[in-house]
């Protein structure tokens, strides 16, 4: 307890004078005890002799303090914070100019506006912030890539240094060629970028190209066609596309309506990943947005480590936005609860949605049921007269043949009469634009104001809205007409520091009433003044890099929280001596191997319950091995378990039960390949027993495979790869290919056939076209789990079913694992490529129960009708089997959130297991399906399954075994599983175990390896 010199004053402080205390944000507070109260006291000093006990210090914390120093350094701004754009000139040249003006940026909402808008707008903003800060927003338009290209030469010729880049799935060429086009070669190999680009993302895979370099085949187009230099085109191999990544959660307009508690961490950690790869020389930075609308907000997005926030749907009420009065008064009545998904007028044909008011709107209803009779009809004649009818008198009111015309000419005014001519000759996407033209109008309705249309408004909006209006009710800011852009944004700001300030009093054990965290607009001194007021700003280098910083008191809990390994390291004395007896008895101690017996401990259990398991030490552990992944239902699902005792109940063993008709259907109505299903037992025996049928459709023998792929326990397939192949020391077998064997019969692999690497479509092809005579067969798992969690590349399966297709040889999608894990179509469904047939397993029949399946084309399912081909088993299509496989389908089919659900769980459980890995200087990635992971321990992602096994090295089986003894059951494959029982507090289990496990994994790798070796 340290000591505190100086004069206490008052014994009490009331809650409302603690309060004015951390108001005041710029003055450290000391935390006295003194009898019994808790003080704040800015005066004083720590003393050896002093009198008063000191808890701690609260320290100052300006809104400047907050995110990336770098950030305000590049963008030359105030706060770590900026106001998104809003389309349609909502974030208008009056709002980037008042917020610029006090330092702030912003970016102009361009999207859907003419050349000659944009371009008027840039001159404005650029007269009235000849220095900045301002950005200007380019979004992406697929459909007319020529003015997104047009946009950006308009950037480029007005010396627009800064823009935000929303709405991408994919780079195009002119996001591409802004960037590039602004790099210079500066000293000593570095690279100058003058255009800089704030790229809006909600998913990892749209992040991961904006974090990577530019994509050569664009660079060099754009080279070809003059648009860039050589240098410039080297350059761009050094940079990422992107300065900063906006995560973009819950937001208004379009938005995946993510949480931005899941998804920030998942692409910092991303970024974290792609940078170290690259080596880049800077740090893209991660921001936050959606949700943002109080300080609570605010301060939770900076605490996930937000290098900046981003603000959108509570500036639209502001005094400055580009919108209408009415629209301002609705917004500023809006709640929480009263925001819709309506149909996106430029994606109404994909079926993509935006976040819009509800209140005081019908726009969602009838957007919604414009979208719906798209679905239903072929085009408009077929739509029923009333109908019609209806459309014309309340939606569109005026005929459709003029909302036609109207269409027509507003394209051909932006010269795009190749798209009216495409909609004359297809009256479904006829019918698409007429209805676009709704969706299109009523955005534009509610930015004029117009009157007679105000139940049609279209307002995109988030729930941060409804938030703010509740901090805002009884201040200052509440009517509208007061609500000024900037002054929103710096009481934001204000807001967090304060909290930040509460929080910091807490953590120093201090309980706080409740009152303290409420912020009341305006409330905080310093923060709310002019900047000239508060006084010099602080040097980059004085900012502190986190919201509180660390007092000793503080500092002592966490060293002390982090010593955990005497509680979480487990006594196995009962589990180890039954291994040893199961030595004796079984070989290698197990009932497999896929090599020499590495394994140094099996934990046996004896009883379990949703995603935990209990060892004969009574010793509770986190079940992520799942039976290789075949544990689906989770352990002890009760609604499982009672509907296979029913069914045993009924009947035990007969030939054909009355389940295996509504179980093939079920099948075939889920499996886009499924027109026939046979069943089997084990997944070897599916597969062989599609080669058997592929062999007898196209008369030939032989079939390819592919390196990393794992098809089951047959000599024709198993393993193949040499011991002497192998470095030292020997790495994890399975990563890659089978050791080979012996008893194999000679030339059952050479013979039988062809082994390539896969994802290489030329090498494929190649093969193909040599030996088409000789293959019946192309088998691969669609995608790569055993190989090392690795995706088909784009066109892959496409092309390889094209030529298999061109020469007679059947293409066999192996989803023993996909199947039912990644969803109830497969891998299949998912990547949208049907194979000619396919074998299903593990997890089919929820773990449980063995079954497996072929399911395929009528015609070549045929040749078991015709018995042309063989296929026998006492135990195929079994009533258990089945029993199981419908219980399965059926409690997936009732909970249809479940494959979301399961994938963020071992999102949350990766990115802990990451973090515990690089907080030990341990290099690891985790990839593969949301519900089947596989971590590598390397820093890059795994592309080459043939290649794997040398570059992970011995690590991954210390990790797997040392978090045995933690209670974390990894599959002995590398893998991460889930099962449907998976819950949030299995995740906790994870936290509070993986930390120590990979702390004492790093000193057995210290040990195993020399220094350097571990990569």
């Amino acid at each position: 307890m340290y000591k505190w010199q100086g004069h206490a004053g008052k014994f009490q402080q009331t809650p409302e004078q603690a309060q004015a205390q951390l108001l005041d944000l710029a003055r450290p507070l000391h935390v006295l005890r003194q009898q019994d109260a808790v003080l704040l006291e800015p005066a004083g000093g720590l003393a050896g002799n002093g009198q008063v006990d000191c808890l701690g210090m609260v320290p100052a914390m300006l809104p400047e303090y907050f995110g990336d120093p770098s950030f305000l350094h590049d963008y030359g701004v105030r706060f770590a914070y900026y106001a998104g754009a809003m389309a349609g000139g909502i974030n208008s040249e009056d709002m980037v100019i008042a917020l610029g003006s006090r330092r702030i940026l912003s970016a102009f909402g361009a999207g859907g506006l003419t050349l000659d808008r944009i371009g008027s707008a840039i001159r404005r903003i650029k007269q009235a912030l000849p220095n900045g800060p301002y950005a200007i927003n380019l979004l992406h338009n697929p459909s007319q890539p020529d003015w997104e290209m047009n946009c950006v030469k308009l950037f480029i010729e007005q010396d627009v240094k800064v823009v935000e880049a929303s709405a991408y799935v994919n780079l195009s060429a002119a996001i591409v060629y802004y960037r590039v086009k602004g790099l210079e070669a500066g000293d000593k190999g570095a690279v100058i970028r003058r255009n800089r680009v704030i790229a809006k993302v909600s998913r990892r895979e749209v992040a991961q190209h904006f974090l990577s370099p530019a994509p050569e085949k664009i660079v060099r187009k754009l080279l070809a066609d003059g648009l860039i230099s050589e240098r410039q085109a080297e350059l761009a191999k050094k940079v990422p596309i992107a300065d900063d990544i906006t995560v973009e959660a819950d937001s208004g307009g379009h938005t995946d309506n993510g949480l931005l508690s899941c998804i920030f961490r998942s692409i910092a950690e991303l970024r974290d990943e792609i940078c170290a790869g690259q080596g880049y020389p800077f740090t893209v930075r991660v921001g936050a947005a959606g949700g943002i609308g109080s300080p609570h907000a605010t301060l939770a997005a900076f605490s996930l480590g937000a290098a900046y926030v981003v603000t959108g749907s509570i500036n639209q009420a502001c005094v400055e936005a580009g919108t209408s009065d009415p629209v301002k008064q609705l917004l500023g009545k809006a709640k929480i609860a009263d925001m819709a998904m309506a149909p996106s007028a430029d994606m109404f044909e994909l079926g993509a949605k935006v976040q819009v008011l509800k209140g005081g709107s019908m726009y969602a209803v009838r957007a919604q049921k414009l979208h719906g009779l798209y679905k239903q009809y072929p085009g408009l004649e077929h739509i029923p007269a009333a109908e019609v009818a209806s459309l014309e008198q309340q939606v569109f009111r005026q005929p459709l043949a003029q909302v036609w015309a109207d269409t027509e000419a507003f394209f051909a005014g932006r010269g795009n009469q190749a798209l009216i001519d495409a909609a004359n000759a297809n009256p479904k996407k006829k019918m698409a634009l007429l209805f676009q033209w709704y969706l299109g109008q009523s955005s534009r309705w509610a930015i004029s104001g117009v009157a007679e249309r105000a139940v049609d408004y279209q307002i995109w909006c988030g729930a941060a809205m409804g938030a703010a209006n509740e901090w805002l009710q009884g201040s200052e800011l509440a009517p509208v007409a007061k609500r000024k852009v900037a002054d929103i944004a710096v009481e934001l700001m204000a807001g967090a520091a304060y909290l930040s300030r509460v929080a910091a009093l807490r953590q120093l054990g201090v309980l706080t009433p409740p009152r303290l965290d409420r912020y009341r607009p305006l409330s905080a001194r310093m923060a709310a003044l002019d900047e000239d007021d508060i006084g010099p700003e602080p040097e980059l280098n004085d900012i502190p890099s986190s919201t509180v910083a660390p007092t000793a008191a503080s500092q002592g809990k966490q060293e002390e929280s982090r010593n955990m390994e005497g509680n979480t390291k487990l006594s196995l004395i009962k589990s180890k001596d039954f291994y040893k007896q199961c030595w004796e008895l079984l070989p290698g101690g197990t009932h497999y191997n896929f090599g020499d017996p590495e394994r140094p401990l099996v934990v046996p259990f004896n009883r379990g319950r949703n995603s935990r398991v209990w060892d004969l030490d009574g010793n509770e552990h986190l079940d992520l091995f799942c039976k290789f992944g075949a544990l689906f239902v989770g352990h002890h699902n009760e609604a499982y378990n009672e509907a296979l005792i029913r069914y045993m109940q009924k009947v035990t063993s007969v030939d054909t039960c009355d389940l295996e008709v509504e179980v093939c259907e079920l099948m075939v109505k889920h499996i886009p390949c499924a027109e026939m299903i046979r069943f089997c037992l084990s997944g070897t025996e599916a597969v062989q027993n599609a080669l058997r049928l592929a062999r007898g459709f196209t008369g030939k023998q032989r079939f390819i495979r592919f390196h990393g792929h794992y098809h089951g326990n047959a000599d024709n397939i198993m393993g193949g790869r040499k011991r002497q192949d192998l470095s030292f020391p020997v790495p994890e077998t399975f990563k890659g290919d089978l050791l080979d064997t012996l008893g194999r019969a000679d030339g059952a692999l050479e013979d039988q056939s062809f082994m390539l690497p896969w994802n290489d479509i030329q090498v494929l092809e190649a093969t193909i076209e040599r030996y088409h005579n000789e293959i019946a067969a192309v088998l691969m798992e669609p995608i790569c789990v055993n190989g090392g969690g690795i995706f088909p590349r784009e066109g892959y399966l496409e092309r390889a079913k094209e030529i298999c297709e061109k020469y007679n040889i059947v293409l066999i999608f192996d989803e023993i694992i996909t199947g039912v894990r990644l969803g109830l179509s497969g891998a299949q469904g998912i990547l949208g490529v049907t194979p000619h047939l396919s074998t299903f397993g593990k997890a089919l029949g929820g773990g449980s129960m063995p079954i497996s399946a072929i399911a395929g084309r009528r015609d070549i399912m045929d040749l078991y009708t015709r018995g042309k081909v063989i296929h026998a088993g006492t135990f195929n299509g079994y009533p258990l089997g089945l029993a199981a496989i419908k219980s399965t389908f059926e409690l997936i089919e009732q909970d249809p959130g479940c494959y979301e659900r399961m994938g963020r769980f071992t999102e949350q459980i990766s990115d802990t297991f990451i973090k515990a890995a690089h907080a030990n200087d341990l290099p690891l990635v985790v990839q593969g399906m949301p519900t089947a992971l596989v971590y590598h321990s390397q820093d890059t992602m795994v592309d080459r399954s043939e290649g794997y096994s040398d570059k992970v090295k011995f690590c991954d089986i210390i990790i797997r075994e040392i978090s045995k003894r933690y209670g974390i059951q990894f599959s002995p494959l590398s893998r991460i599983y889930s099962n449907l029982l998976m819950n949030q507090d299995d995740v906790r289990f994870f936290e509070e175990r993986i930390f120590d496990a990979m702390a004492n994994a790093r000193k057995v790798i210290d040990i195993a390896f020399k220094e350097g070796e571990v990569a």
